[in-house]
């Protein structure tokens, strides 16, 4: 099998299901961390369907080229939001009981919630707390804790990579990579999140502050 060269950006990367549950932890002060590029050599040696002689999904190759928002591009999700919880290790056993355990109604609030943090640090000029003050945590508290409807799991997906070392030839590592897929729909989601938005009690916050939040609520889903 073809091996396969990423080049990962390792800015904030975060695994999204690392404690499937949990809401995201909220820095006291954020600051933007290093910026540290490492290039991944590996091929993908087996896969949830292979025994089966079926190809990988388009999603998940799709997402292993260009993240999310590659997912999003195929027509089958052209009107969705797409989100993907994802764990890699090498206990197969213990990654299929993680895939078990996945619910929608306890697992879908915390990957809303993460998004909408990297919305809020991706648009800030300088950092989320400064730019947003309070209302910055504020969001995310109350993302992680709302209960959403309409979401879809669409199905789940493993693969095992096989990783090389810098030479791209001897062997370094086995990980199996499992991930689950979800969808709702753009316009359901929106209306969800704007109820958050305007349900939140008003924050002391200064007058840039206030400018900045009102900007982000009016194009808050430019970004999303």
């Amino acid at each position: 099998m073809q091996k396969t060269l990423v080049l990962v950006n390792l800015i904030g990367v975060e695994i999204l299901a690392a404690c499937a549950g949990d809401p995201p932890e909220l820095p006291v002060q954020w600051t933007p961390p290093p910026q540290i590029e490492v290039i991944q050599l590996y091929e993908i040696v087996d896969y949830k369907t292979k025994a089966l002689g079926e190809d990988i999904p388009e999603w998940v190759n799709q997402y292993e080229s260009a993240g999310i928002p590659g997912i999003e591009r195929l027509p089958q999700y052209d009107d969705a939001y797409i989100f993907v919880s994802e764990l890699e290790g090498t206990n197969f056993n213990a990654l299929q009981q993680w895939t078990s355990g996945f619910t929608l109604a306890q697992d879908l609030s915390w990957l809303v919630a993460s998004r909408i943090q990297a919305c809020l640090t991706k648009t800030a000029a300088s950092y989320p707390d400064g730019e947003y003050g309070r209302f910055f945590e504020a969001l995310i508290r109350a993302a992680s804790n709302a209960v959403y409807s309409g979401a879809v799991q669409e199905g789940d997906f493993w693969v095992l990579k096989q990783y090389f070392q810098e030479d791209g030839v001897s062997p370094d590592r086995k990980v199996y990579n499992f991930l689950i897929l979800v969808s709702i729909h753009k316009t359901l989601l929106q209306i969800q999140i704007r109820e958050i938005l305007n349900a939140l009690d008003p924050l002391p916050l200064t007058k840039s502050q206030t400018l900045s939040v009102n900007r982000l609520k009016e194009g808050f889903f430019d970004f999303f």
